[in-house]
């Protein structure tokens, strides 16, 4: 599988579920509605983060390397927001009406990188970033129905393109004003692998983020990617606001 189909994916997977301390917070109010600009100018870069990462540029064309900004014409290029097939109906048009505003992903470098298309053993580690902003109590009541939508996919994965698998929920640290974390585990086809995806959504006032942290792991190897990591992701994520 190639990598832009991996990440198409992953995608799909992560909505399934639905850096260091030394950061400055921003003065940017959490009380206020923030714009797209403002937004896209608070996506994670490589730099805000331990270790050696670099900037994805995205789906050809979307031009998300330079700009962060999610227009008309870039939407349709970026992973789409699905859920797994137990979702309801309520949880599907929410999450549906959700126009993100902004979006960024960056990869980070392992000394032991999975080289497509052959390459059997290894790790990918990835971040995939989203935000919108909107009124504080519109943004809680959205909130509630991604809450109640990852709750519902929580459970056994079955064997189908990817997987067998589970999806659990994950203990990440109390940020934000609402906040919910999963991860969704499961083989890779042929069994060759396994796939580690922490899939969290935080509001934090007028913010709503979500949050997609990857390490694919492929051959007889450890997942590198850890929740310590994780809540340190996170935490340098929102005190960009």
């Amino acid at each position: 599988m190639s990598r832009k189909v991996r990440i198409s994916v992953l995608a799909l997977v992560a909505v399934l579920v639905l850096v260091s301390s030394g950061c400055t917070r921003s003065s940017r109010s959490p009380k206020v509605v923030l714009s797209t600009q403002e937004l896209a100018d608070g996506l994670l870069v490589a730099d805000d983060l331990e270790g050696n990462w670099k900037l994805n540029s995205g789906p050809e064309g979307a031009d998300l390397s330079t700009t962060g900004i999610i227009d008309d014409t870039n939407r349709d290029k970026l992973p789409q927001i699905q859920l797994c097939d137990t979702a309801s109906q309520e949880s599907r048009d929410a999450l549906n009406a959700i126009q993100w505003q902004a979006f960024r992903q960056i990869d980070k470098t392992v000394d032991n990188a999975i080289k497509p298309p052959k390459d059997r053993e290894g790790h990918m580690i990835f971040v995939q970033e989203w935000l919108t902003s909107g009124e504080s109590d519109e943004l809680e009541l959205v909130f509630d129905d991604i809450s109640a939508a990852v709750k519902e996919c929580l459970g056994d994965i079955p064997a189908g393109e990817e997987g067998p698998g589970t999806i659990t929920e994950a203990e990440i640290e109390s940020i934000g004003d609402q906040r919910v974390a999963a991860l969704a585990q499961f083989e890779e086809a042929g069994g060759v692998g396994t796939w580690n995806i922490y899939s969290v959504f935080i509001r934090a006032g007028t913010v709503l983020m979500g949050v997609t942290a990857v390490d694919i792991v492929l051959g007889d190897l450890e997942p590198e990617l850890t929740v310590a990591d994780l809540d340190e992701i996170l935490s340098t994520a929102l005190a960009k606001f």
